[in-house]
């Protein structure tokens, strides 16, 4: 954002010079109203400017942390149910994770992680027979055959119930960061686009209006025209005025200045049954 930052300085010093220069603005009341609406764009500007220079790097690190902490749990997790897939020939469960691989893991997208994560979430419940929701828990109590294959589960292949609830809790700490950053993100892209706007509307109030006013005090104001000039650097260049003037007359840039006379009121048409009875 280093170029705004250039051009609400640059900003700052028209309002400034005009501020030191009253008599010149009280000359043209345009000039004046040209000079509120900069004024009004500044502020918009400078406000908007440091809500987008909003530093996330925080919220990205811990959202970076939280991911590679799910990882950490979900790997082990994928391994052992391959191995259990493997051992137990279950084709359909074996395409499903061949392709789950610590690479591919690292390198799927935030949204790809969350997927892969809930289906080896559930997975793992699935064929390691853990209850983890509270009717489940008490189905399990009642049912001792049942926790008896969850023990022997742990036992043979290493997957503890604590495993898939620290898989569990990761996940959606995971998500929640996720979503923090989004949030975080998309407002930030937002105040982006009102900055764009506002700083088009700035160039184009300069540009079209101030320059224009100001070139009109070159010969009785020199020396606030030369200010005015450094200010602007190369956007102001002489030819550039010169094609400014062509465009613009001075008298047309003023007319709000100079009294208009009331327009003559047209006539109307004589209609077709007033001529028949004339002629």
């Amino acid at each position: 954002m280093k170029d705004i930052t250039l051009k609400l300085d640059r900003n700052d010093k028209i309002i400034s010079l005009l501020s030191q220069n009253i008599e010149i603005l009280n000359k043209v009341s345009r000039f004046q109203t040209a000079i509120k609406q900069l004024e009004y764009y500044q502020k918009k500007l400078l406000d908007l400017n440091s809500k987008v220079e909003k530093d996330l790097s925080p919220i990205e690190k811990e959202m970076a942390d939280r991911r590679e902490a799910l990882i950490e749990l979900l790997i082990p997790v994928i391994r052992i149910m391959q191995v259990f897939a493997h051992d137990r020939k279950k084709e359909n469960l074996q395409q499903k994770l061949y392709f789950l691989t610590p690479e591919n893991i690292q390198d799927a997208s935030d949204t790809e992680l969350v997927k892969i994560s809930k289906k080896i979430w559930l997975v793992a419940n699935k064929f390691g027979g853990y209850s983890l929701s509270f009717s489940s828990k008490i189905k399990s109590l009642l049912d001792p055959d049942k926790s008896t294959d969850t023990i022997k589960f742990e036992k043979e292949y290493g997957l503890s119930p604590n495993m898939i609830k620290n898989l569990e809790k990761a996940i959606l700490s995971f998500i929640k960061s996720m979503v923090v950053f989004k949030v975080e993100r998309d407002e930030k892209e937002k105040l982006a686009t009102k900055v764009k706007k506002f700083n088009r509307l700035t160039k184009k109030l300069i540009s079209n209006k101030i320059d224009r006013f100001a070139i009109l005090f070159e010969s009785k104001n020199p020396d606030f025209y030369h200010q005015y000039c450094e200010i602007r650097g190369n956007q102001l260049k002489k030819q550039e005025k010169e094609s400014l003037v062509q465009e613009s007359d001075p008298i047309d840039i003023l007319a709000d200045e100079l009294p208009v006379s009331p327009a003559k009121p047209k006539r109307k048409p004589k209609s077709p049954k007033k001529l028949n009875a004339e002629k």
